[in-house]
């Protein structure tokens, strides 16, 4: 090469510029090389697409066979669409793809686009590494060179892009690469699809790679997956699962299965499996089992709101899931409290339910509940009026054991008291409720509402769990029961408890409490009156001078739990 400083782009030496001057005649070599990379994919690849390994460092790229097989698909096809398992290498796919079609192919177009503006940027954050570590004989030449696309001599250009109703409109596109269009919402993924697809569609040459990880079904890839695989639509398919991968067989599935702590976990992130959209939260013969454990409660109290099953004792450990609304007759507020000394016999022993009791309201009656059940840990929504609910018990009463859980934020530890729904944790919650409903078949539900809330309690397109659509359906009392469970997620319960056995996924199976035996117990059936048959042990209060008397919280108890004043 006889460049001059001044050939290369910004004098970066990896980046010739189009006037790059190269001395073939004394290197009849590289014409060989530019001309069968251009008719070969995989020589390109193999002889001079570089990748970083964690491990290795920068290194030459060692094809799998299913890595060959697909590239040659892309070559040959005009619209594939490829489903992955987790850490298959379908983003390396794509970088060689845009690579070879940007260096060997003139004026073509090429537009990756992502889900997020962060994992477009590491795609093009690839090509741009591996375009940099090609020789510089092979490259057309740079003539623009940015954190969001580039432009070569040839006339080709790389670019990536967020998926948006809008993006690409107008634009001219040779090749589409579309990365995890399952994971975007599905109506901006339509919104998208109207939009670019007619752009692409229209040329005879032009040509469209999707790659996804499933997520469930009634989405745009898997309405296309399914199409492709009954050659319904026009596309190819192509899928790759996670022992096609080297070094993964069944002794590596079963400890990724131990470290996730979840078949269905693994099903979803490696096995290709698309989860039912719709689909309850509980089988139906598991629903049919759980039926039979459901009964009437020992004890009603605060008339019908307060259910209890069982009495609290002193030698069990007992935990509390929250959620909280505005008290306005919708949405309720509700308690649920579980037995969770024994995690293969997981007990629901209370529930209180009140679609009209206020935040403030409801702070008092969760100090109440909670004390009877000795203080336990509660986990408590924060969202919305849950801030205040949380914050006021430990400012205005001093409620130490309040558990604390929430996403990592750029790799800083939530901190902020209470239970943060957000869509990691709350999908967290309900596979870890599910673990212990579905897999362990530990959990006994006696409310007869929880349960079946718990049978319209559905997953939905876009990955989420919600109450299913229609008038007075909630999942209030079920989402109290996934912040209860939500102590047993591995990211949590060491926090609060020393797990003193674990079952063979690496799940608590024995919990020892910490601090236990400082915390006692309030029967509440020794104080307040069982309204399904009018009994109780509680002596007659004594008001020497009613009309004198000062504490209102004490005379508010006392009229909620039904006593009135006499007046002289």
């Amino acid at each position: 090469m006889t460049a001059k400083e001044n050939q290369f782009y910004l004098g970066n030496s990896k980046l010739p510029t189009p006037d790059s001057i190269y001395d073939y005649s004394a290197n009849p070599e590289w014409v060989i090389d530019i001309d069968k990379c251009r008719k070969n994919i995989l020589y390109f690849a193999e002889n001079f697409f570089y990748i970083v390994n964690l491990d290795k460092g920068k290194m030459k790229i060692g094809l799998h066979g299913y890595q060959k097989r697909i590239l040659r698909t892309l070559r040959d096809s005009r619209f594939v669409i490829m489903l992955s398992s987790r850490q298959s290498g379908k983003t390396t796919l794509m970088t060689i793809y845009a690579l070879w079609i940007a260096c060997f192919f003139e004026d073509q177009r090429i537009l990756i686009v992502a889900n997020k503006e962060t994992t477009a940027k590491n795609i093009f954050k690839r090509v741009r590494l591996a375009y940099e570590q090609l020789p510089n004989y092979l490259k057309p030449g740079t003539v623009e060179y940015g954190i969001t696309s580039m432009t070569l001599g040839n006339g080709s250009s790389i670019g990536i892009s967020t998926t948006s109703s809008d993006a690409g409109r107008g634009d001219s596109c040779n090749v589409l690469i579309l990365d995890e269009l399952a994971f975007i919402d599905n109506g901006m993924a339509m919104d998208f699809w109207k939009s670019v697809y007619p752009i692409i569609s229209s040329s005879k040459k032009s040509k469209i790679f999707i790659a996804s990880t499933p997520n469930g079904t009634g989405n745009l890839f898997h309405d296309l997956y399914s199409g492709a695989t009954k050659n319904e639509n026009g596309w190819v398919h192509e899928r790759v699962d996670w022992w096609e991968v080297p070094g993964r067989d069944d002794d590596w599935k079963n400890k990724t299965i131990k470290s996730l702590g979840s078949k269905e976990f693994f099903d979803q992130e490696f096995g290709n499996h698309f989860v039912q959209n719709g689909e309850s939260a509980v089988n139906e013969s598991l629903y049919e089992k759980l039926k039979a454990e459901v009964r009437e409660p020992a004890f009603v109290f605060d008339d019908g709101h307060y259910l209890l099953w069982d009495t609290p004792k002193t030698d069990r450990i007992y935990v509390a899931g929250v959620d909280i609304s505005e008290g306005v007759g919708e949405d309720a507020s509700v308690i649920q409290i579980f037995d969770i000394t024994d995690l293969r016999n997981i007990e629901q022993v209370a529930i209180y339910h009140n679609r009209t009791i206020n935040p403030v309201q409801f702070t008092s009656k969760c100090l109440e509940i909670f004390q009877h059940w000795g203080s336990l840990h509660a986990c408590i929504e924060r969202n919305n009026c849950g801030g205040q609910v949380v914050d006021q018990l430990r400012s205005a009463h001093n409620y130490e054991n309040l558990v604390t859980y929430g996403p990592k934020i750029a790799g800083s530890v939530y901190n902020r008291l209470g239970i943060l729904s957000h869509t990691n944790t709350k999908y967290k919650g309900v596979m870890n409720m599910r673990y212990f409903l579905n897999e362990m078949n530990a959990v006994k539900i006696h409310d007869k509402q929880t349960l079946l809330e718990l049978k319209t309690f559905i997953r939905y397109p876009n990955g989420t769990w919600a109450a299913a659509a229609g008038s007075d359906v909630h999942d209030d009392r079920v989402m109290s029961l996934v912040w209860a469970l939500i102590v047993l997620e591995s990211e949590v319960v060491d926090r609060y408890f020393e797990v003193t056995e674990h079952d063979d996924s690496r799940r608590p199976l024995k919990l020892k409490l910490l601090d236990y035996g400082l915390r006692s117990v309030v029967d509440p059936t020794k104080f307040m009156v069982n309204i399904k048959d009018g009994s109780s042990d509680a002596p007659l209060p004594i008001i020497i001078n009613p009309g004198g008397y000062n504490d209102i919280d004490e005379v508010s108890m006392l009229t909620e739990q039904g006593w009135t004043f006499m007046n002289k």
